[in-house]
């Protein structure tokens, strides 16, 4: 990963942090928090978005973004689980006062000044995530801060309580489908000022406020926290990256979106040193459906037959710009042509940096292109096949993208991608989306209540990671990823019943856990008591250590089963002592002739023999510990 002076480029990043908070109930309706998972929906509704005027009679940017994609809208739900709220047939009921009482703890852990009245507001979304085309959102707590390892604090803006949207489906036929039973969850979003200066800190940051928040009561599942980073450098300008789904992916993706800001301002030089200006950008593409209709170029000549259009524009001066490349694997005709497949629904574009061949183009083709766009050497010309529509709308996108290219990086909230890059998203959004919610009386945080709160504050988790590293002698990434998958209260309960060996413990619940995971194993099946169970059986010595992965791994496929019924299942009985030494004294003089031969050397093999009528019934160590005693005895014997 290259690394830059992010002092001398004046690198400011910012967090924003959402999280699902763990309530019975949603946020401003009485259906449960709970999702349904893969079960089929009852019913289905289709709906169309418009923009609407923000507060000041203006509309948004990233709203009318969102409109010109032109995609359709059809929402699940089910009966039992989804009222008419979510529908938006119905006015918002009262706060849920559980998920109020977690969001001003959470607020106090983070040093926030609480807001004693809250009013809430309406963010209006077009993307058909919410059905009423807004979310209710509310501030509850202003500045405060997160302290780093390194003593520096980073300074927050706002904390808000505001309600999940639906959770997107799937996309077909330009028709996106959203499952209403996650909207309307009680979510806390932390916002934290530009005040992080290099990636690492981003990283740790985002860490910090991770652990934090799910040392409370918040939902801790996969998808529950989603961390959004914004990213500018002092000669370009703030962009959104939403999605970063693990931390592992910050330092990567900042230091990709810095070269990409970086190689857009170049391309801004150099348009200066070429003496180009948006003038020369041509407003109307050409027609080239007639001039192209026997091209060699086959999916060309079908789309023609089809009813396709062919269009192409050209940019003088534009020679090898389009072919730059912006970050590892991604250039600048890639940056134009992800904006187009988003808006227009097409999937891309043609330019001439690129190698021509590739499309079957022949000399001829090329030659006609060129005549008939006027596109001369030092020029790059780019080509759109599609309906009148999609094509009217991607040369609309790549006129204004390249116009952009004369003023440097443009504001956008981008997606991250799983490589580092990133792509298109929307407009960023600005304040035009917000506005006061009618339905919604002023919510108030009583006195009584924050004093009550303040009372109970959990200690902060990396005073406990340390603490518990050092009791434990263990590393803290092990502590780190106990609280990050919700097992550290379940830790507690395990060591109190197990206290023998709290790494097996660890092992247990992080490596066993996710070595099943991987092989398909669901894990979500085996409960707290289930862990409880087994260590149980552990402690009265009627398993071993080596029967808890099989045990846990036919938990996982058959939770209708206990676990002394698998235990009965595995046929796994407890083994004592003096049986365990028979068994290896009868193996051992059996293997006189391989003890012999190999001495100390033949304990491997034979010790595989004893673990394949043993296992899950007595403890490894004990076995090689009685097995070493065995061949030894039968050296002596034998000499």
């Amino acid at each position: 990963m290259e690394q830059y002076d992010y002092e001398k480029m004046g690198l400011k990043c910012g967090l924003e942090i959402h999280q699902q908070l763990d309530t019975e109930k949603k946020l401003f309706c009485r259906c449960p928090a709970k999702l349904q998972g893969t079960r089929a929906p009852d019913f289905t509704i289709r709906r169309k978005m418009r923009p609407v005027l923000g507060e000041m009679g203006t509309f948004d940017k990233a709203m009318l973004t969102e409109y010109e994609k032109g995609m359709g809208i059809t929402y699940e739900g089910y009966n039992d689980v989804v009222c008419t709220y979510e529908l938006d047939d119905t006015p918002p009921f009262s706060c849920n006062l559980e998920a109020r009482m977690i969001a001003l703890q959470i607020a106090m852990l983070l040093n926030a000044n609480i807001i004693e009245e809250m009013h809430v507001c309406r963010k209006n979304y077009l993307d058909g995530s919410v059905p009423c085309g807004f979310q209710r959102t509310m501030i509850l707590g202003t500045d405060g801060y997160i302290t780093l390892e390194s003593g520096k604090k980073i300074r927050l803006d706002i904390l808000s309580l505001e309600e999940e949207a639906a959770r997107k489906i799937k996309t077909e036929n330009k028709v996106n489908f959203f499952r209403l039973d996650r909207l309307g969850i009680p979510l806390i979003e932390v916002t934290t000022k530009p005040d992080i200066n290099t990636p690492e800190e981003c990283r740790e940051c985002a860490e910090r406020i991770g652990l934090l928040l799910w040392s409370t009561n918040v939902k801790k599942v996969l998808g529950s926290i989603r961390q959004d980073v914004n990213v500018s450098i002092e000669a370009g300008t703030r962009i959104e990256i939403k999605g970063v789904q693990k931390l592992g992916w910050i330092p990567v993706l900042i230091n990709h979106e810095i070269s990409r800001q970086l190689k857009l301002l170049e391309i801004k030089e150099e348009l200066e040193k070429r003496k180009l200006d948006e003038s020369a950008i041509p407003d109307n593409p050409v027609d080239l459906t007639d001039s192209l209709a026997k091209t060699k170029s086959n999916f060309i000549t079908k789309g023609i037959k089809s009813g396709k259009l062919l269009f192409g524009i050209n940019f003088s001066g534009f020679k090898g710009l389009f072919g730059k490349e912006l970050m590892e694997d991604y250039r600048f005709g890639t940056e134009v042509s992800s904006k187009v497949k988003l808006i227009s629904g097409l999937r891309g574009i043609i330019h001439s940096d690129e190698d021509l061949s590739t499309y079957n183009f022949s000399n001829d083709d090329i030659k006609k292109i060129k005549e008939k766009l006027e596109s001369k050497e030092n020029d790059c010309f780019v080509l759109v096949l599609g309906s009148k529509k999609e094509v009217n709308k991607a040369m609309n996108v790549i006129i204004n993208r390249v116009k952009f290219a004369f003023k440097g990086v443009p504001p956008e909230t981008r997606r991250a991608l799983e490589n580092g890059n990133t792509e298109f998203l929307r407009e960023l959004h600005g304040g035009a989306r917000l506005y006061p919610d009618t339905d919604t009386e002023a919510i108030f945080n009583t006195e009584e209540e924050i004093n009550e709160i303040r009372k109970n504050l959990p200690e902060y988790p990396w005073v406990t990671i340390k603490q518990y590293s050092k009791k434990y002698k263990i590393e803290e990434r092990f502590i780190k990823d106990l609280i990050f998958t919700g097992k550290l209260k379940l830790f507690d309960n395990l060591i109190k019943l197990y206290p023998e060996n709290p790494s097996l413990v660890f092992t247990t619940l992080l490596e066993t856990t996710t070595a099943l995971r991987r092989d398909g194993k669901n894990i979500e099946n085996i409960t707290d008591n289930d862990f409880a169970e087994i260590f149980n059986l552990l402690k009265e010595k009627k398993i071993s250590k080596e029967a808890i992965e099989e045990i846990m791994s036919l938990k996982a496929d058959t939770p209708e089963l206990s676990i002394g019924q698998i235990r009965k299942k595995l046929k796994i009985e407890s083994i004592s002592i003096d049986d365990l030494k028979q068994l290896i004294t009868e193996l051992v003089n059996n293997n006189s002739k391989i003890i012999k031969e190999k001495e100390m050397r033949a304990k491997g093999p034979l010790m595989g023999e004893v673990m394949k009528k043993v296992r899950g019934k007595v403890d490894g160590a004990v076995v090689s510990k009685e097995l070493e005693n065995s061949i030894k005895e039968k050296l002596k014997e034998l000499k």
